[in-house]
């Protein structure tokens, strides 16, 4: 769920040569660079010689809307991942209960700036008084992260199939010493949104995940998109991820209550695009709310800035971008769209281990580029 590699749970233009033969006119400039598909295919083949197995991406720019895959599903396989195959979306989640969240603050039932001791019961955490919903939404409230302490390596395999309590991992992480005071900062914090699907649950009466289903999978037509809960499969075509130990471990299979509102999503990049043309349309919220998830902060990384649920990202061409990243074992995803929607993309690579080699960020970001920069 984070990008830290010590978390469990968290596109270069390349200019080919033309050669002028006697008699030939130079090629233009506009000849000369590749387009767009094909830097875009360039860089998912980059991204399997740095850290993934294979890799799918569903790219639009205006009305054109095509996939492109590099690698293979299986590590030890030739067959290539599926197209708008499964598979973990992580953080993306957070856009899902954010948007739940939004809503309900819409109907009157929840107010952004009201104190998590109006909406927690007593003693599970001990600053509720002082963090507002806002703060979980927003990555400003200070709590410790819960991923940190999440089994890693051969215990995290030993126990991937365990059921993970929502309830106990906010009180085992709020327990810890808080990174800062409530609202001084901006700290990434799976504990969050563990918090706001609680807060979810308090004021519903569902859990978040029937909530999700009930407002968004369903009236959007989201298939293939479910909150697993304790259900360990992947229910479809998808390629697989592994985790590195003495020998390179599957992990396809897992609890995701581990992450539970803060990343256990599956979906496709078909359906991901769908949510993000949704979110953007005016589909899922108000225009008062959807202002409300768009009030960024800084995050302390150039050019990225952090809504409720929502990363905007701004690129080098200079065009900013709004969505999700998300991190699961086994998995990383991109899903980002411009604010009128024209261009979108939303990539899913199935990684060679867990925590994903650090190498696999720069070619992840000119793909992103390519994806929306001229």
């Amino acid at each position: 769920m984070r990008r830290h590699r010590p978390a469990l749970l968290c596109a270069l233009a390349v200019l080919t040569t033309v050669t002028v033969v006697t008699g030939t006119l130079p090629a233009t400039a506009e000849q000369q660079q590749p387009d767009k598909r094909t830097q875009i295919r360039e860089g998912l083949a980059d991204i399997t010689r740095n850290g993934a197995i294979g890799v799918q991406a569903r790219v639009t720019d205006n009305h054109d809307s095509w996939t492109a895959r590099a690698g293979s599903a299986k590590a030890e396989g030739t067959a290539p991942v599926p197209r708008n195959g499964l598979f973990r979306a992580g953080s993306t989640t957070k856009m899902f209960t954010a948007v739940v969240l939004l809503q309900l603050v819409g109907e009157g039932r929840v107010a952004l700036d009201d104190p998590l001791s109006r909406y927690l019961p007593p003693g599970l955490v001990p600053d509720a008084d002082r963090i507002t919903v806002r703060m979980v939404l927003q990555h400003t409230s200070g709590l410790h992260d819960l991923a940190r302490d999440l089994p890693q390596g051969e215990e995290f395999v030993r126990t991937r199939f365990r059921h993970h309590d929502p309830a106990a991992l906010v009180r085992a992480a709020a327990a810890k010493p808080a990174d800062f005071p409530p609202g001084t900062d901006y700290g990434y914090s799976n504990t969050n949104y563990a918090v706001a699907g609680l807060v979810i649950k308090r004021i519903t009466g569902r859990s978040y995940a029937e909530e999700v289903r009930r407002r968004i999978t369903v009236p959007l037509g989201l298939r293939h998109t479910s909150v697993p809960g304790d259900n360990a499969v992947l229910p479809g075509p998808h390629a697989h991820g592994y985790i590195k130990l003495a020998d390179r471990e599957d992990i396809t299979e897992l609890n995701p209550s581990m992450a539970g509102a803060a990343g256990e999503i599956t979906s496709t990049t078909g359906d991901l695009d769908t949510f993000l043309t949704a979110l953007t349309s005016g589909k899922l919220l108000r225009p008062a709310e959807w202002r409300e998830m768009n009030r960024t902060v800084a995050t302390g990384e150039p050019g990225a800035r952090y809504g409720l649920g929502l990363k905007h990202r701004k690129l080098s061409c200079g065009r900013t971008v709004v969505g999700h990243t998300g991190g699961i074992p086994g998995y990383a995803t991109l899903a980002f769209t411009t604010p009128d929607r024209s261009r979108r993309m939303v990539l899913s690579a199935n990684l060679a281990d867990w925590p994903a080699d650090p190498g696999i960020g720069a070619p992840l970001d000119k793909v992103l580029d390519n994806a929306f920069c001229d």
